[in-house]
């Protein structure tokens, strides 16, 4: 039960039992004020050391003291409040023995007093645990300032940013102050996670960092969380932006089976890649193509969507997107699938308008089908489209 009890375990058990002390006097006095108190004094110094010994016994069956203060969490203090639960029903069992009439023939300790004593050695060991948590987060928060901290801004869901928010507090991340959260759950939004607001969603980027700069902070970082990483989020749409507004991104690692440690590592597009990629010159593009018009044909298939997107991102003014082929699925199911024309959802009119218009005569298109096959599907004569 005490093996490998070191000189820290033995203060921590020396100010635990102090409390159970002071509490169970505290509670004698709020409940009987000052006389009551003398008139049980003599007894209760009879029964304070059994008591004292017994609480030791409840602590180590607990392993109240293998808690490192530093990192009180919700466990431990449920671990307290069971102590403290044991310790009053303990006390509570005491009275009865003590109501014998050949012992003390009435309740010496009291329902009242002993509910007092639950909530103050709740009080008094969970007190100081908090208050030393709260020293060292402070203290480590200083050391941030004094080595040179970036404002930083983390992407992902508050599970994930909690992670990372443990991480810095626990000193294990260093040269990180986050200053906001852009989660992609609507559950998070205009909520705090550890005291970090969170700002908006992941489109909210650009504005969240603009109203920060304006608010006199200056953010240098972006950190993803592995949920932000995930094909759905359009990661690598992420990574340009941030890139765009000046942002060095970095992701955490995932916790499942990777062996990495809790540290933040800086995040290419190969890595969502999984090939090298070109060097691009961003701020050229974006000269480029900003407040200019394009077209862009093939624009409902993946590579043409990605193109699109891009354009958008970097502040195209005018965007049009064609895509001449018929389709198996109707609009809006966000799926390729080529129809012979006149055979698939489109239809036959649409293609007979779009090829006797004069305005686009003198443009060169290219019409995709699927293949013949065995013959058994014909493609519609050529007069059916004039």
């Amino acid at each position: 039960m005490f093996r490998c009890f070191t000189p820290r375990m033995t203060l921590i058990l020396i100010h635990d039992l102090v409390a159970a002390v002071v509490a169970v006097v505290a509670a004698f006095y709020l409940r009987f004020e000052a006389q009551g108190l003398a008139e049980r004094w003599n007894l209760l110094l009879l029964l304070l050391p059994g008591f004292v010994l017994y609480a030791a016994v409840v602590y180590a069956i607990f392993g109240l003291f293998k808690n490192k203060w530093r990192f009180t969490s919700l466990p431990d203090v449920m671990g307290i409040v069971k102590v403290a639960t044991v310790l009053a029903l303990t006390l509570l069992a005491l009275d009865y023995v003590l109501l014998a009439p050949n012992v003390y023939g009435t309740f010496f300790f009291g329902k009242l007093t002993i509910i007092l004593y639950w909530f103050l050695q709740i009080f008094f060991l969970v007190g100081l645990r908090v208050v030393y948590r709260y020293f060292r987060y402070t203290r480590t928060l200083q050391h941030a300032r004094e080595d040179g901290f970036a404002p930083t801004l983390v992407l992902g869901p508050a599970a994930d940013a909690e992670v990372l928010l443990r991480g810095i507090e626990s000193g294990a991340v260093k040269k990180v102050q986050v200053v906001g959260i852009l989660s992609p759950s609507r559950a998070d939004r205009s909520q705090s996670i550890r005291g970090i607001p969170v700002l908006g969603d992941f489109g909210d980027l650009e504005r969240v960092v603009q109203g920060l700069t304006n608010r006199g902070t200056v953010v240098a970082r972006l950190v993803m969380t592995p949920s932000a990483l995930a094909p759905e989020m359009k990661p690598e749409s992420i990574l340009t932006r941030a890139r765009r507004i000046g942002l060095t991104p970095s992701r955490m690692p995932g916790l499942e089976g990777s062996g990495e440690a809790l540290r933040l590592a800086p995040i290419q597009v190969e890595d969502l890649l999984l090939r090298p990629s070109a060097k691009i010159d961003y701020r050229r593009l974006e000269g480029f193509v900003r407040r200019k018009a394009a077209v862009v044909t093939g624009g409902g298939g993946s590579i043409g969507a990605e193109i699109c997107d891009r354009l958008v991102t970097y502040g195209i003014d005018r965007l049009m997107v064609i895509h001449l082929n018929d389709s198996q699925k109707p609009l809006g199911s966000r799926v390729d699938r080529h129809a012979h024309i006149g055979r698939g959802q489109m239809g036959l009119e649409p293609f007979r308008h779009l090829l006797n218009d004069s305005r686009v005569a003198h443009v060169p298109m290219y019409l995709e089908t699927p293949k013949e096959g065995d013959g058994s599907a014909r493609k519609p004569p050529a007069t059916a489209l004039q």
